[in-house]
């Protein structure tokens, strides 16, 4: 198990904190990112790329061992479901799909590195009915524990954003000023200072008085994020830093000049 990163340890230890769970649940054809939370919850994916977890009524039972086999397990409950979570569900085999469930801070969501895993494994078949939807996670026994040389076959790089492996120098990408103006919303701020081009920041991650957001656009001094700042920030000093998408051409090649580096596959093996 690893250590907790000195800034959790610092939040843990307050008098008072705000610690939420996440949820990522890996299906098919997309991961769905859902927050016990009642306002969504921007944080990042197990590959360091910024997300925005949903508000929904999700919840667990504590976790337990089984004395017979040892497997660690815990039930995962969304309440209130609806029609179309229902539908998804029915014509979803979640039966052996990944659930990992994480524990955060609201005051730290600015790093991937500030989440303690509390689960990881399998969901079993749902139960479901017209109150709630329950799926009992079981862990995979000693697999989290071995550590073995390999990367999953995808199409989007594997590294953190920043990463040895990845190469790109952080403080290199990062700028700082004054914030100038914001919109009644919260969620189009004017820096000082940026003469950047469009896109520039698209995909970064804009921090304001301590409370960071994933940049969804940028034009030279506006720049617009998924989720508005809770206070007024204006004169407020920012900090501003490039981000990417994990995809090869666009952001890799196109915006770092960094293919030798990429961490995805542009094509799988053939068996020969």
């Amino acid at each position: 198990m690893r250590d907790l990163a000195p800034p959790i340890v610092a939040e843990k230890g307050k008098s008072e904190n705000r610690p939420i769970e996440l949820y990522q649940v890996y299906l098919p054809e997309v991961t769905l990112f859902l927050a016990a939370h009642d306002e969504p919850v921007p944080f990042f994916d197990e590959q360091g790329s910024p997300v925005t977890y949903l508000p929904i009524g999700v919840s667990r039972t504590p976790i337990k061992t089984n004395v017979e086999t040892r497997v660690d397990e815990c039930t995962v409950s969304i309440d209130n479901i609806n029609r179309d979570m229902s539908a998804y569900v029915a014509h979803t085999d979640l039966s052996g799909r990944r659930c990992r469930i994480l524990k955060v801070f609201l005051g730290l969501l600015d790093d991937p590195d500030h989440a303690v895993t509390v689960f990881d494994g399998l969901m079993d078949a749902p139960i479901l009915n017209e109150h709630a939807m329950q799926v009992t996670v079981r862990s995979r026994l000693d697999t989290l524990t071995v550590a073995t040389p390999k990367r999953r076959y995808r199409k989007l790089c594997n590294w953190k954003f920043g990463s040895p492996e990845c190469g790109i120098d952080l403080a290199s990408v990062t700028v700082n000023g004054t914030v100038q103006a914001i919109d009644t919303e919260g969620k189009t701020v004017t820096l000082s200072d940026r003469s950047e081009p469009e896109g520039h920041f698209t995909d970064g991650v804009l921090t304001i008085a301590g409370e960071s957001r994933m940049v969804a656009a940028s034009d030279g001094p506006t720049v617009t994020v998924d989720y508005p700042f809770t206070a007024s920030v204006i004169g407020e000093p920012y900090t501003l830093r490039r981000g990417c998408n994990k995809t090869y051409d666009e952001s890799c090649v196109g915006r770092f000049q960094n293919g030798h580096r990429f961490g995805g596959f542009v094509s799988v093996p053939s068996s020969d």
